[in-house]
């Protein structure tokens, strides 16, 4: 298990279908970790909309930290 992107805010870069429906493009969340599993990498995301979900990596993006606003 990988959590060294825990905490890292993201969002879905397509519609990602799962159990409960479809989460549409651009529905962002916190990544709690990220494991292999059958030689792919999975990463379990909490969307701010609801679900817990595991993802594919290419299903996501990683949203870059804030830059620092200069004085």
């Amino acid at each position: 298990m990988d959590r060294t992107l825990c905490g890292t805010r993201c969002r879905t870069v397509r519609p990602v279908a799962h159990h409960r429906g479809q989460l549409p493009r651009e529905t962002a969340g916190t990544i709690r970790y990220a494991l292999e599993n059958i030689g792919r990498i999975l990463v379990f995301v909490d969307f701010d909309s609801g679900p817990s979900l595991m993802v594919l990596p290419d299903d996501i993006c990683v949203e870059a930290p804030e830059a620092a606003v200069r004085a």
